[in-house]
């Protein structure tokens, strides 16, 4: 009935309407003076919402005085807009971060370290050894723990690295045992592209199942960690199926090398620290001990240099191959055992104790387990470890052992509790 058209002026998130009145104006000023302001679409006869701020705009010296008028919940709705704006502007960068941490935690935690520096630095001693195996630990590592972001698992297992170690140890299987390079063809030739092309794709296949695998054995494992199980179901079902293990070493040459060179046999206990990787070479065993000890622990590196040590002895003394021994197989079991002990437990001398016993034990499952997988030309890989750590865990459970007590939040023999 009116024939001046009357607006209102409000403002919701970066547009601008015009509404049913609150504050009638002629349109003409309006729109003179909303033109520079104006990025939004007109619309004619709504109501203005509870919640919306209004811009009230005076019509008297021609509209061109203005008050903002926001009530306490428009205040919180534009701070709260303003902290969602911030949060989905933000986790490209801080997810990117986040993930690069993961990854090298998950490499650290094929040993228990809850790093990223010392797994980068673990990562450094493994391309010492053999660069090719290092690349599809990281594939790996970093492949399972993107698949497990992507998934939405327990995101304090995420950025504790603790979906990422088993698809480190993936890799470095799929470089050794699966594809591994051939020694004798130049790495721009064919057969080793391939090689280490089909290295890459079953790295990646197999991490990218080992997160699945360790929630489905969540509820089978209890309060018990799962250590390294879902590595060696994953890989375990492949090796048993190609049976990938070939006698290629000389027996007489290798006990004729430990007479000549005592060096050799001294080597085994760094050689198996170098093994829990895979990888046999006694200066990635230096510079594994050297990440444990000079960036995380130096008790638990005491562990694991003990562990192999006794790992070696044990060997030898049920009368081991000195080739097996030499190169490390019967320490890295009982390495990861000896660390397992002093990253979950507080120090004592039970503590201790247990170390050693459990590595003595590992060995001889070990042994046992090599016979059984032999048959098959597979490897037994880490499950003497899951084995008898699973039985060090249980013995630290409701006090069955005076002075054995499992750590609140496990760490290293210096900070447990």
């Amino acid at each position: 009935k009116n024939p001046t058209p009357y607006v209102t002026l409000f403002l919701l998130g970066d547009s601008a309407r015009f509404v049913q009145p609150r504050y009638s104006i002629n349109a003409m000023n309006a729109v003179k003076f909303l033109r520079p302001a104006l990025r939004g679409v007109a619309v004619v006869g709504r109501r203005v919402p509870s919640n919306t701020a209004t811009i009230r705009v005076d019509k008297r010296n021609g509209g061109e005085r203005f008050k903002n008028t926001r009530s306490t919940d428009d205040v919180s709705v534009a701070k709260l807009r303003t902290e969602n704006e911030v949060k989905t502007e933000q986790p490209s960068k801080a997810t990117h971060i986040s993930l690069n941490d993961a990854t090298f935690r998950g490499i650290g935690q094929v040993i228990f370290l809850n790093s990223p520096s010392a797994g980068a630095a673990l990562l450094g001693g493994l391309t010492l050894g053999d660069p090719y195996l290092a690349t599809l630990a990281l594939v790996g590592a970093g492949t399972s723990t993107g698949i497990a972001a992507v998934s939405r698992l327990d995101s304090t297992a995420l950025h504790s690295g603790l979906w990422g170690y088993n698809g480190c140890l993936v890799g470095c299987a799929a470089a050794v045992f699966i594809s591994p390079l051939p020694t004798d063809v130049p790495l721009t030739e064919v057969p080793t592209i391939d090689a280490a092309l089909a290295g890459l794709a079953a790295t990646v296949f197999g991490a990218a199942a080992a997160p699945f695998v360790s929630v489905a054995l969540k509820p089978v494992m209890g309060n018990v960690p799962q250590w390294t199980l879902g590595f060696n179901i994953i890989t375990l079902g492949t090796l048993l199926r190609t049976g990938p293990i070939i006698a290629t070493a000389n027996t007489d040459e290798i006990e004729a090398k430990t007479i000549t060179d005592p060096l050799w046999l001294m080597e085994a206990p760094l050689k198996g620290i170098s093994q829990i990787f895979v990888v046999e070479s006694p200066l990635s065993g230096v510079a594994i001990l050297g990440a444990v000890a000079g960036l995380y622990s130096p008790g638990l590196a005491i562990h694991a240099i003990v562990g192999s040590t006794v790992g070696a002895a044990t060997g030898y003394a049920i009368g081991a191959p000195l080739q097996e021994i030499g190169i490390g197989l019967w320490g890295f079991n009982s390495a990861l055992t000896s660390m397992g002990v002093g990253a979950f437990f507080t120090h004592s001398n039970k503590t201790m104790a247990l170390s050693v016993g459990g590595a003595a034990a590992t060995a001889v499952l070990f042994g046992a387990m090599k016979t059984v997988f032999g048959v098959f030309d597979a490897p037994c890989l880490t499950l003497p470890f899951c084995a008898t750590m699973s039985g060090c865990f249980l013995l630290g459970v409701g006090d069955a052992v005076p002075g054995l007590t499992l750590a609140t939040s496990p760490h290293s023999p210096e900070i447990n509790e």
